[in-house]
Order: structure tokens, then sequence, then C-alpha cells
């Protein structure tokens, strides 16, 4: 299968890892915000249903590459390797 780019050389592990946590964060922020901002219970529960997802599913990446950095196996994002850590240097 041929690539179509390579990721940039500043996307790195760890930048990975604090990019997840970063918007994990501001998803929460956002997550709060809306349950006051919202009258519609309709678009409360909405909103906190796919935020709160997106949440987790970021802190579940950045598990994911925590788990792989530790193990020196390969990281991937997007189907290409990531450099740092323990991965491909």
């Amino acid at each position: 299968m041929a690539l179509l780019a390579d990721v940039p050389s500043w996307l790195s592990v760890s930048f990975a890892r604090d990019a997840a946590v970063g918007l994990a964060v501001t998803a929460t922020v956002l997550l709060v915000c809306s349950m006051f901002l919202m009258r519609s219970v309709v678009a409360r529960v909405l909103s906190i249903v796919l935020l709160g997802c997106a949440v987790v599913g970021l802190l579940h990446y950045r598990a994911v590459l925590e788990h792989c950095d530790k193990n020196g196996r390969a990281c991937r994002l997007f189907g290409q390797e990531l450099e740092g850590g323990g991965c491909k240097q």
C-alpha cells in the first residue's frame, strides 16, 4: 500500500501524548460550558455524550501511546510510525 504523505518530523510520541491531554482538557471545559449555556435538555445530553466519548477516546489513545512507548513497540498514527521514545528513531 502506497502512502500519500509522511507524518511531519515534529509529530513525535511525546507531542501526540501531550496533544491528546490538551484536547481532552479542552473538551472537558467545553462540556462544562455546554451544560450551563444550553437551554435544551436534548442538546445538553447529546453534547455531554459526544464530548464525553471524545475525552474517553483521547485518554485511551494516550494510554496506548504510553504502552507502546514503554514496551519498545512501534507507535502508529494513521498507519505510520511516530518518532521518539521506544519507537522508530
